[in-house]
This record gives structure tokens, sequence and C-alpha cells, in this order.
């Protein structure tokens, strides 16, 4: 099996035919994305250990993906050291969520979602910089840029360490340990921003375990609203505009007799020396202005953000948008129906775009975006090649979503869509 290296030349083009950026940036892309398959990356990486003359598979994923900053790996957690081991000073966050293809894409097994075969891939962030350097605190694992002003870290935190203290009087909300397990991940986060002097966080990404199962006297998508807003206020952080873009999403495992997750929080973000433009979508309520219905502590984050890069770079800008549902105003619409609240999610998207192009940032459209697709009934194959369709309808047949297995945010949305624009994007598969 042969593997394309993804050398110096990705600044100005892409190996997938999928756009991306809009017809008339000249700049060059300040970040890279790169999808590779398990297959395919542990194909690289063994060749270097075994063939003859190679330095090694750190050596030969530096050669094949120069800059990269950080790393995902999405699936099974038997995958996770494939990466880990070969580059251990590159920080690399856990995504526990299987991987779908439609039954029409290609390479799909005939007649199954395409989670029934060795479908685990790797996100890889690359940025046009040469002076990376790595540090790893404990739970934390970081890489960043001076030149570039940017920075690239993941946090994974295990629930079973935030257990409250026996005979503890506190209320049942603050011995959560999914609370208390965000409030120390996002206090890292800042302090990390603040030591670097890069504080402006672009977008963070946050996998939950179980996000929707009652404990504690709560929900645990609000348990985690409410440490990460805790740890907001703790750093002096806002709570309403200028705020990142983020989502969360659940992964889907089992729970202990306990109540405690098999699997880790994990919290991994790009921030920047230089803030982002913050966009809302003038058809939802901002989310930092949920009603108490949803919380008693509101979700932080934005709609999207904005990213124009470093000082004085000729770059494009880039637009990270947050996960993205069947929402109007506050309310879930459509409810039950997935391919309806597929296409509210797409008008929603379309709403997010045309605002940024608004604010002076684009114009983008759908054929511009990297999709990822959160789905929550990952068994049927007939609903996600339906949803397949709708998308390549709205945003052309040249798009490549990612879709995944996952809980959303709330129990009555089925669909969530994430998307990023502006930057440079390769699948490998």
């Amino acid at each position: 099996m042969s593997v394309q290296t993804v050398d110096a030349g990705w600044r100005s083009q892409s190996m997938t035919s999928a756009p991306v950026a809009p017809h008339g940036h000249a700049q060059q892309s300040a970040l890279r994305l790169v999808q590779i398959d398990h297959a395919r990356l542990a194909a690289l990486l063994g060749g270097a250990q075994h063939g003859a003359g190679e330095a090694g598979p750190a050596a030969a994923f530096e050669r094949a993906f120069p800059g990269a900053i950080g790393a995902v790996c999405v699936g099974a957690s038997a995958h996770w050291p494939l990466l880990a081991d070969a580059v251990p000073d590159l920080p690399l966050s856990p995504v526990h969520m299987t991987r779908l293809e439609p039954r029409h894409a290609a390479g799909a097994p005939d007649g199954t979602p395409g989670a029934g075969h060795d479908a685990s891939c790797y996100e890889i962030w690359q940025c046009a910089a040469d002076d990376l350097r790595s540090v790893q605190r404990g739970a934390l694992h970081y890489r960043y840029s001076e030149a570039a002003g940017l920075v690239f870290g993941s946090i994974v935190l295990s629930e079973a360490d935030f257990a409250a203290e026996p005979g503890t009087d506190a209320p049942a909300h603050a011995q959560a340990p999914l609370e208390r397990a965000t409030d120390a991940a996002y206090r890292m986060l800042f302090d990390l921003l603040d030591t670097l002097d890069m504080p402006h966080p672009l977008r963070i990404w946050n996998t939950v375990p179980a996000i929707n199962v009652e404990q504690h006297g709560a929900e645990r998508y609000r348990q985690f609203n409410a440490g990460r807003q805790h740890a907001f206020e703790a750093c002096r952080r806002a709570l309403t505009g200028s705020v990142p873009a983020a989502c969360a999403l659940g992964s889907v495992g089992p729970l202990s007799a306990q109540g405690v997750p098999s699997e880790p929080l994990a919290v991994y973000f790009l921030a920047s020396r230089t803030s982002a433009d913050a966009i809302e979508n003038p058809r939802q309520v901002s989310a930092f202005h949920y009603p108490a219905q949803y919380g008693a502590r509101a979700p932080t984050f934005a709609r999207a953000a904005a990213w124009s890069g470093a000082p004085g770079a000729c770059t494009a800008p880039v637009l990270f948008i947050s996960g993205t549902a069947s929402i109007v105003g506050h309310r879930t619409v459509h409810h039950g129906d997935v391919l309806a609240q597929t296409r509210e999610t797409l008008a929603n998207l379309v709403a997010v775009l045309d605002q940024a192009a608004r604010q002076g940032h684009g114009p983008f459209a759908l054929a511009d975006l990297a999709l990822k697709v959160y789905v929550r009934d990952g068994a049927d194959a007939a609903m996600l090649a339906a949803i397949d369709r709708l998308l390549r309808e709205a945003a052309g047949p040249h798009v490549r979503p990612l879709y995944l297995h996952a809980d959303v945010c709330r129990s009555d949305l089925l669909i969530e869509i994430e998307a990023s624009a502006g930057h440079a994007v390769a699948s490998l598969s």
C-alpha cells in the first residue's frame, strides 16, 4: 500500500476534489486538516519500522505530515496506541465514537452502515510553522508554534479521579465527578493559554461519555455546562459575546455499576495569540442566552468563530462552525424526524455562513465546508444513506462528510453537524 506524502505543497492545494476555500481567496491556508484511515496510517508507520534505512515511525510521520500540531483518534480505543506510541510527543485526543459510512459511499461494505469493519481514522491538524515544541504535563499534552502564535492541546481525564470526598456537605450537583472534571480541564486549558500568551481559544471539542444520562440529580450535559462555566468564571473569561466555537458530543459507552463511564472526558482545542470574531446565528437564540429550562448554567460557546491568522501573515481566514442542530430560537424542531432535522440543520449552517459574510468573513458556501456529522442512530443504514444524499444535494457531489455514531447534547436531537472552512483538506483513504 503506497502512502502519498502530505508535503509543503499543502499550503496551496487540496489532495481531494472537495473545495478548500471559496473562489477568490488567493492567500495560503494557515491550517490543513488531514483525515487518514487506520489501515493506511498503520502501513505508513509499519513500513518505516521495518524498511531498510528508515529512521523510524516518528521520522516517517514527520516527513509525511510536516507541521503536524495535533491529532485525533476517531474510533476504537484499541487503535489509539498506533499513533500514540509511534509519535509520543504529538498531542493526541481520543474520540471513542464509531465511524459510519453510507452504503453507497466508495469502499463501504454493501448492506451495512459501515460499522462492521475497521473504520477507525485519524484527523491530523497541520500548520505552516517549523518551530513546533511539544510539552506534556499530566493529563495536558500540547504542541505550539511561537511564530504562528498557535497551540493545539489535548486534555484527557477519568471521572473516577474526581469523586467527591465521603461525607461532603456540598450540593448534589457539585458532587458530580463530571462537573468537577470539566472544571479542572478548563482551568488547565485557560492556565496554559495564559502561560503561552496565546489567550484566545478558537475552537474547542468536547467528548462527554453518556451525555444524556441523569446522575446526581441532573443530566450529565448540564453537569458539563456547569463545570465549564465555573472555570470560565474562575479564570475571568467572558461568558457571552466573544466566546469560542465549540461542541459537546456524547461517546456511546456503558457506565459501571457505580455510575462511572468506561471512557474518559476528552477535551481538545486550537488556540491563538490573535482573537477570532465570534459569529452568531440570527435564526437562533445565542447558546449563552438559553433560558433556564435547559439548565441553570447555559452553554458557553459561539455559533462560529472566524480567525484571520497571525498578525501580518498572508493567510486565508479560517471559519470554525460549532456543532449545529435542528434548533430554531431555542427550541428543538422536527421531533422524531431525522431528515427534517437534517434540512433544518443545513438551513442553520447557511444562516451562519451568511452572518459570517455580513461580518466580513467569506463568502463561504456549503460546498466549501469540511463536515463532521454526528448521528444518534448508528444502526439504521437506510437513514444514513438518506442523510448523505441530502447533504450531497445541498453541498454538492464532492462533499465528503465524516459520519460518527454519537449522542447529541439534547435527547430529542437526532443529528448534529459541525464544519470548518478556509483551510486545506486532504482525505487519505
